[in-house]
């Protein structure tokens, strides 16, 4: 009877220490790990009044995997030369996971209207920009609004008056004094609601504001039925690869004779390239994707370009793909137009 105790009590100790052990290995860490991700063919994503490029080859819009952290996918991640563990922090900075996901899906919309826009400039075709609302990227915890505001709200009204514009918001409250009251319309969730608050002393600025930083949200008008189905995807580094894919459909120029051309970047609605995170990985994506030219921001900052990281990481993994620095659309058209097949 004491021997079966004895037994007893030792399988259940060693069933403790087990899932003690399980719980250690997938408790979650305060951390992310960024690994190459995919290089998709934009001519699987985007259509032009319902039809989808037809012409040989592809442009490829590249992602970085990112995945929680826990000690199982650390030890596992040991195996991959080119994954990172990234204190979240770094990512989410001041949101939490949620708030951060919906400004990468505002900024994912926000590349695709400037994409668009570009795109219909360079093929000469008319279009409009509407302004929809004015989109709240955070809320300061001493501002009045903080807790009635949240990140991705739409506001389209100040004191009852339609404001779409996010440079007209700001000058009518710096017209406004310390403690005066305001009220705000705003959109969240398709619904329309509205808030009130005190103006107050914005810190460091030494002017009058809310405590809220926002952004203009709009939309291109244009006779072009212009669709993108990036469902699972957000941020706003594939705005250059959309521009190319758009302007090629629109223009009827073929500019990828044939070849998979990947690359990385947002787009203004002045054309310029702007610099991303993890280039180093989306390199090796592309490759493994079967691209074989790369285009990479290359602009002045304190540390490596984009384009010098990339070419690091082509060296480091050994691949054969042509990256190209740009600094603009243009430099990528310029490009593709001059080193044909």
């Amino acid at each position: 009877m004491k021997k079966e105790r004895l037994k007893n009590k030792s399988f259940y100790l060693k069933l403790i220490v087990l899932l003690i052990g399980i719980v250690v290995l997938v408790y979650p860490l305060p951390y992310y790990i960024e690994s190459p991700g995919s290089a998709d063919k934009l001519n699987d994503i985007i259509t032009v009044d319902g039809k989808k490029d037809t012409e040989k080859g592809s442009f490829m819009m590249t992602t970085v995997q990112v995945q929680n952290a826990n000690v199982l996918t650390i030890l596992l991640s040991q195996f991959n030369k080119n994954s990172e563990l990234v204190p979240k922090q770094d990512i989410l900075g001041d949101s939490d996971s949620s708030e951060y996901n919906r400004i990468q899906t505002y900024n994912m919309e926000n590349s695709k209207n400037e994409a668009i826009q570009i795109a219909l400039e360079l093929a000469d075709i008319p279009y409009k920009r509407v302004y929809k609302g004015i989109y709240v990227l955070s809320v300061a915890d001493y501002s009045s609004f903080y807790k009635k505001l949240e990140v991705g709200d739409l506001i389209q009204k100040l004191d009852n008056r339609t404001v779409l514009q996010s440079d007209e918001f700001i000058q009518s409250l710096q017209k406004l004094s310390v403690d005066d009251s305001v009220n705000i319309g705003f959109e969240r969730d398709g619904k329309e609601e509205s808030t009130k608050g005190k103006i107050i002393k914005l810190p460091k600025l030494d002017r009058p504001g809310i405590g809220v930083t926002v952004v203009d949200q709009t939309t291109i008008d244009t006779d072009k039925k212009i669709e993108f189905n990036t469902k699972g995807v957000s941020g706003p580094s594939a705005g250059l690869m959309f521009s190319l894919e758009l302007y090629s459909m629109l223009s009827h120029k073929d500019l990828k004779q044939g070849r998979n051309i990947a690359g990385t970047g947002t787009i203004n609605d002045k054309g310029e390239v702007g610099d991303i995170g993890g280039i180093d990985k989306k390199v090796v994506a592309a490759e493994k994707a079967g691209a074989t030219i790369f285009f990479a921001p290359n602009n002045k900052t304190d540390g490596k370009t984009n384009y010098e990281v990339a070419k690091e990481s082509a060296k480091k993994n050994k691949l054969s793909l042509t990256i190209v620095p740009v600094k603009t659309i243009q430099d990528a058209i310029g490009y593709l137009e001059k080193h044909t097949t």
